[in-house]
């Protein structure tokens, strides 16, 4: 397994942790320990926090009718 690298600073003090976000798509977050750099992938590549955000929102549940 290769170390994880800061892509600002260069150090390798950093955690990854994966989530499946509420449309099903996996996410990988990356933080560093050294420079508090952050940073999201999606399918190989990068995004930014605004479609992590689009990505994290609860889809509106649709009500079932009733007869």
């Amino acid at each position: 397994m290769s170390a994880l690298v800061c892509p600002k600073c260069g150090s390798a003090n950093v955690i990854n942790i994966n989530m499946t976000m509420e449309t099903e798509a996996p996410v990988a977050f990356y933080s560093c320990h050294s420079c508090e750099h952050r940073w999201w992938f999606k399918d190989g590549e990068p995004i930014d926090l605004g479609e992590v955000l689009t990505l994290a929102k609860r889809m509106p549940r649709r009500s079932a009718r009733r007869s």
